[in-house]
């Protein structure tokens, strides 16, 4: 209970404030909607597999975290069971994950639909199961590759154990007794886990020198996006929504939509945190002389680059399933990777995020809207009339032009 309660203090507040006030949102949330008698039809397959893979997700990302490290050095200095701290770790992120991330989701889902108590509790006992699962799977991953062992298949027969059902079978007794199942064997897989699994003290915080060009920083920004599998993940979904999005946007006749998957694909949350999510990158960046202009530069280059690789698998698509790309939609695929690359840099060199607990908060926070949103007016307004390429150009250059006359105030 000491370790759970100090794990829980840092995750919380002192006080469980943030428990307190995500609880409160929770019961605000269901009510505006009740009251509002907003009503959607809905499968239970649905809400049992938002709770299954949203919780599982949440808590997979806690677990990688790197904040983890600075956060559990106190911990493992002290002596300790081992049991004892691997559920301690388990329960204390188990319940961040639930009552700040997934009862949100689900008071969502129990205000738009009514749902039997039956239903309720399978729901809530399908997102206990999968954040075990996910500790349970964590363990295996960290330990299999210290030993350079196989552990996919696991996973993969694990998994599909736990998500087929929910499509599979309709009695709410036989997936809550698979999903009871399913938590009795992570129990079992945790108790034999070593602690130490959880604890990665070695970072891979970035620290600036002072060499010449503007090569070095560029390389680094891209061997962060690779190493952090995170990161990298996020990239790859959106270049999978990138391939099927000409298909559903291309169902709209008679109206220019295509500049608005550009406004969706810049929403990579990510690659846009790097100096909130890493204060000592930030630190480095500040105090250095001469470095604000050279970081900033390549980091708005890095995510331009990271938007164009994306927007190309998007123009890539659309024109293999529609057609029609020319020289004015590339265009506008720049202007918006370059616009919105322009936007995030700022925010966070003027607006960083800061006092979050873990990565999870960052990833979620409300910032990482306002970019995105920018961008959709911005897309709706080429969308809406017929802009020629020589005004598209200009704009190109104005963006250009305005992004020298920033980094030189930086």
């Amino acid at each position: 209970m000491i370790i759970f309660q100090n794990l829980g203090e840092q995750l919380f507040g002192a006080k469980y404030e943030r428990a307190v006030n995500s609880l409160i949102a929770c019961i605000i949330l269901f009510l505006a909607i009740h009251t509002a008698e907003i009503e959607i039809e809905m499968a239970p397959s649905i809400l049992l597999l938002t709770a299954t893979a949203f919780s599982m997700g949440i808590m997979w990302q806690t677990l990688n975290s790197s904040g983890n490290a600075d956060r559990m050095t106190g911990l493992f200095m002290l002596p300790f069971r081992n049991r004892e701290m691997t559920f301690s770790l388990v329960l204390a992120f188990t319940s961040y994950t639930l009552i700040t991330k997934t009862f949100l989701v689900l008071a969502l889902f129990f205000a738009v639909h009514e749902w039997s108590v039956l239903q309720i509790a399978v729901s809530l006992l399908c997102a206990c199961n999968s954040c075990f699962s996910a500790a349970a799977w964590y363990t295996m991953k960290n330990e299999a590759l210290l030993h350079k062992k196989k552990f996919l298949p696991v996973f993969i027969l694990w998994g599909g154990a736990i998500f087929a059902p929910i499509f599979l079978v309709r009695e709410m007794v036989i997936i809550s007794f698979i999903a009871f199942t399913s938590m009795l064997i992570s129990f079992l897989r945790l108790m034999k886990a070593d602690a130490y699994v959880f604890y990665h003290p070695v970072s891979a915080k970035l620290l600036i020198k002072h060499t010449k060009g503007t090569g070095s920083i560029f390389l680094y920004l891209l061997r962060y996006l690779i190493t952090n599998k995170n990161y990298l993940l996020n990239t790859v979904g959106l270049c999978v929504i990138a391939g099927v999005m000409p298909f559903l946007l291309g169902q709209f006749e008679g109206v220019n939509v295509m500049p608005l998957g550009f406004a969706v694909l810049c929403l990579n949350t990510p690659i846009c945190i790097l100096l909130s999510c890493d204060p000592g990158l930030e630190q480095a960046v500040r105090t250095l002389p001469g470095q604000a202009k050279r970081f900033c530069t390549n980091y708005c280059f890095f995510i331009f680059s990271v938007n164009m690789a994306v927007n190309s698998v998007y123009l890539i698509s659309w024109q293999i399933g529609k057609g029609g790309v020319n020289s004015t939609e590339i265009i506008t695929a720049l202007i918006i990777a370059l616009q919105s690359a322009v936007l995030s840099v700022l925010l966070e060199w003027f607006c960083p995020v800061r006092n979050w607990k873990i990565e999870n908060d960052l990833w979620h926070h409300p910032r990482k809207y306002i970019v995105p949103l920018i961008m959709f007016l911005v897309a709706g307004l080429i969308g809406m009339w017929s802009i020629s390429i020589w005004v598209l150009l200009c704009i190109v250059i104005a963006e250009v032009l305005s992004l020298s006359l920033v980094v030189r105030r930086i």
